[in-house]
């Protein structure tokens, strides 16, 4: 299903393709489950892709309602292919499930809304299994349905993304929320897979303002919560809410492609655990808005001490340096570091101390910019 918006009105648009896969009825605990060859086995269903789609729809629309898209929303096109079991993500809603042969006809009517204009920004996001030899490849709902041959089911992204360069859309945005591992029968085998559309030989290499994002590196896993959205698809919205936002000449606040390079600090932000086991890998062309905000995003703010022992004795104030109604917070003596979601403005913070302490007051003037700034206060 296709939702238009914004039909009335000419010029460059924003189109999404969304594609979450849970529900993989050939393989572990699937609904037609079948004998899988050595190490596919153990591969079964995933909680994750159905909240990870709807959390990144639901800003899509958000940003479509506050009217902050760089370039106005098109069109969303989403498929789903549910885990069994699973509450329905859109009700009301007529979603086509996530088999290859859905992929391959969502991919073509989505790249042909994209070819209208050299200036539309182009977003696919997928989540789902993923595996990498020398290629990654993702998998369809219907993977594993001729065990002999299961990768049928599955198709070449990187190749895909290879031939959508010749797209006339000059701001095409990959995510990728896949795994990278590797089995030992694809390592056995010359496994060849095919992409969605093969890239020609006459292709350019890359369009001028591409971003590519994948969730993990080559061998390595992708993670999330069960039942709730990734951890990578976390980060990438609380991106695009703001915490890859710079500055520009007007004074808006402009979200870049180029301000993903960012997001192994994003995901660190998040789970600081896990994002060391998945290390992103990025791929970034030249810089191009794709939202523009004037009201100031949040960012994170990390307050301590030095030396260490002073924070535990000390009365913080964050106070935002304005004449007319500044926000103030204020935190009592505590061990832990004190960390504050906060609008990006210019702060005064203090330090006080009782007396008879043995430290210093003190006071320092910041400038807080996302994604996030550290700052010891020296109260010696």
């Amino acid at each position: 299903m296709i939702q238009e918006f914004n039909t009335g009105e000419t010029g460059p648009k924003t189109h999404v393709l969304l594609i979450g896969v849970g529900g993989y009825p050939f393989l572990k605990d699937g609904i037609n489950a079948q004998q899988q060859s050595e190490g596919l086995e153990d591969l079964g269903q995933l909680t994750s892709p159905m909240p990870s789609v709807a959390a990144l729809h639901e800003k899509i629309i958000e940003y479509n309602r506050n009217n902050v898209w760089s370039k106005k929303l098109g069109s969303i096109e989403i498929l789903l292919s549910p885990p069994p079991g699973a509450t329905p993500m859109f009700p009301g809603l007529n979603i086509e499930n996530a088999t290859l042969v859905n992929i391959r006809n969502a991919y073509y009517s989505w790249r042909k809304r994209c070819e209208e204009d050299e200036d539309n920004v182009a977003l696919f996001y997928y989540c789902g299994h993923g595996f990498q030899k020398k290629y990654h490849f993702l998998l369809a709902e219907d993977f594993g349905e001729i065990p002999r041959n299961p990768w049928l089911g599955a198709f070449n992204f990187d190749d895909t993304r290879d031939a959508f360069y010749s797209c006339k859309a000059q701001t095409p945005i990959f995510l990728v929320d896949a795994c990278r591992q590797v089995t030992v029968e694809m390592l056995k085998n010359d496994l060849t897979v095919a992409p969605i559309e093969n890239p020609s030989l006459f292709n350019p290499q890359e369009s001028k303002n591409h971003l590519t994002l994948k969730a993990t590196a080559s061998g390595l896993s992708a993670y999330g919560k069960k039942n709730q959205p990734t951890y990578f698809v976390q980060a990438v919205i609380n991106g695009l809410d703001g915490l890859v936002a710079r500055q520009d000449e007007n004074d808006d606040w402009v979200i870049e492609t180029d301000g993903f390079t960012k997001i192994h600090t994003l995901l660190d932000m998040i789970n600081p655990t896990f994002s060391s086991k998945q290390p992103c890998q990025v791929a970034c062309g030249l810089p191009r808005s794709i939202i523009k905000r004037k009201q100031a995003p949040l960012a994170l703010l990390e307050v301590s001490c030095e030396p260490d022992t002073a924070l535990p004795l000390a009365e913080l104030t964050c106070t935002e340096d304005i004449l007319n109604t500044p926000l103030i917070y204020k935190r009592q003596p505590e061990a832990d570091t004190w960390k504050l979601n906060i609008k990006a403005s210019i702060y005064n913070l203090d330090a006080k101390f009782q007396a008879g302490n043995n430290f210093t007051n003190s006071t320092k003037k910041i400038s807080l910019i996302p994604p996030v700034k550290k700052v010891n206060l020296q109260c010696v």
